[in-house]
């Protein structure tokens, strides 16, 4: 398998942070801003333009359902043509939550309903557990189950397509993390790989029974300012 996986472009949450370095007036599943759609529609051109860096053409095109990495996916599933596949646990670690602002509780919520996300892309192929109630039914969740939950998304992937096929998967920069560790097979990393909003990160499964990492946080679609975290 071919794995290129790409974080969603600036989210509201990620300006909040940059400008404040907190999460007052987070939202639970926060949208892109301006300049995250702007990342979006450059990636897009990117991944679908002729270009000697970039070493393969998609073939398949995953997302999380949170709102951020639909919204991002949505012009690359345009520019290559491409239904857009949502993966049920690609979300970002802890899912969708909200966060009282006094005590620092995290209780989840239950995600975009189905109505909005097909407002996002009519190219998202809505499951039925994707319901108008909401797509996330879990708790919120402990830094532990998401690397279990990483090698999940990973083995369901190689399960799914050949070595021939390119999967592109939107989704976080912290649950990045935990995918790139499953993917190289690490157990743990004491360190944290910087992952820019739309980076890209390439990965191959080699025949001596490995995966090699051809890039990690890689941004050539962007330059200056639109290069954030």
């Amino acid at each position: 398998m071919r794995l290129i996986l790409i974080r969603h472009g600036q989210s509201g949450n990620n300006l909040i942070f940059e400008q404040t370095g907190g999460s007052s007036g987070r939202h639970p599943d926060t949208p892109l801003t301006a300049l995250g759609h702007e990342q979006a529609a450059r990636t897009a051109d990117f991944l679908a333009g002729p270009s000697p860096d970039l070493p393969w053409r998609v073939t398949h095109l995953y997302t999380s359902l949170m709102t951020r990495a639909v919204q991002t996916a949505r012009p690359i599933a345009e520019a290559l043509d491409l239904p857009l596949l949502p993966h049920p646990e690609a979300y970002e670690v802890g899912g969708p939550f909200d966060e009282d602002e006094q005590t620092g509780e995290r209780t989840p919520v239950a995600g975009a309903s189905r109505t909005a996300l097909a407002g996002i892309s009519d190219r998202l192929r809505l499951p039925d557990w994707a319901g108008d109630e909401g797509w996330y039914t879990g708790p919120f969740e402990a830094e532990g189950a998401a690397r279990a939950r990483a090698g999940r998304v990973v083995s369901s992937l190689r399960a799914a397509w050949s070595d021939d096929d390119v999967i592109a998967l939107v989704t976080h920069g912290y649950f990045t993390q935990f995918l790139i560790q499953e993917l190289v097979g690490v157990d743990g990393m004491s360190g944290w790989i910087r992952i820019h909003n739309t980076a890209l990160s390439l990965f191959e499964d080699r025949d001596w029974g490995g995966t090699l990492a051809l890039r990690l946080g890689w941004t050539p679609h962007l330059t200056g300012a639109e290069i954030t975290e």
